[in-house]
């Protein structure tokens, strides 16, 4: 039996995220893999109702053989979790070594530098252009044009090109699951269209990144600029938005896809059958 827990569509917090976090929520729960899984109060699905979401999530947890937890990455929320599964249960993400790296922005720079490209990132001030951002943190939030880095932010030289992610599933090999381009405003994240042609130069770019990260396992997200090289900018050990559109865009079941790459199991063949836009600010899907 495999446990789901989605933290937003979980928890009463994060309210910002909550639109992502439930069509995320909604695409593993709908698995012919039929997994266990509960809900706060308030959202449209037809599953147990939590009072006390960390009991229920213990209890759920201890009865299930494996987990995949969904959850951001501030306030360690994702890490913290994960390490609890490991305590229970198999789990059916990135182990929670690598979560700490990847959820952490400075010690994510100085893992791949020199492994692929990234904006020159530093704890002072950068004689370039540069953005300033949160270590932890997820969504693009916090992020600003220059000035003074406070503790527990870096700047981050600022890089003009395409923003775009890679969708990878990560097991005994890796394997590209979609290619989107990341619709932002400002630096916020606010809708992704996939698939999405990207150069051969990306996609290695984006597997040479999750396999200079031990640990990295089932879905695993990418984020890059594309400049004069492709940079990396961040790497998501946890399901991306772009996951709600796997279903529509190639007919997959995704959980299914997880758990077969757990097991060694995973062949994939994909074919898109049409495109997908998702904007945020929409709350809602176009297919075109």
């Amino acid at each position: 039996m495999i446990f789901v827990f989605e933290y937003t569509s979980c928890v009463n917090d994060f309210n910002g995220l909550i639109a992502e976090g439930f069509l995320m929520f909604k695409t593993l729960v709908r698995s012919k893999l039929k997994p266990k899984a509960f809900i706060r109060p308030g959202l449209p699905l037809n599953l147990p109702r939590t009072r006390d979401w960390r009991t229920d999530f213990l209890d759920y947890l201890s009865g299930c053989d494996y987990a995949l937890i969904v959850a951001p990455e501030n306030d360690w929320i994702l890490y913290e979790l994960t390490k609890t599964v490991e305590k229970y249960s198999q789990n059916l993400g990135s182990d929670s070594k690598a979560i700490r790296i990847t959820s952490d922005k400075w010690e994510l720079y100085k893992k791949l530098k020199g492994k692929v490209d990234m904006p020159k990132t530093s704890l002072k001030p950068l004689d370039c252009d540069y953005i300033v951002k949160p270590r932890v943190s997820c969504d693009g939030e916090g992020i600003v044009f220059g000035g003074e880095v406070l503790d527990g932010y870096i700047a981050q030289e600022f890089v003009v090109g395409e923003s775009v992610s890679v969708s990878l599933i990560v097991g005994d090999e890796v394997n590209v699951l979609s290619c989107n381009r990341q619709i932002l405003d400002g630096f916020r994240f606010i809708g992704f269209r996939t698939p999405y042609d990207l150069s051969d130069e990306v996609l290695e770019c984006a597997i040479k990144t999750v396999e200079s990260i031990n640990g990295l396992r089932g879905y695993v997200g990418v984020d890059l600029i594309v400049s004069d090289v492709p940079y990396v900018v961040d790497v998501n050990a946890r399901l991306t938005t772009p996951c709600i559109a796997l279903r529509d865009v190639y007919g997959i079941d995704l959980l299914d896809v997880i758990f077969k790459n757990q097991m060694g199991r995973l062949r994939l063949d994909l074919k898109p059958l049409r495109s997908v836009t998702f904007y945020k600010a929409l709350k809602g899907v176009i297919t075109c």
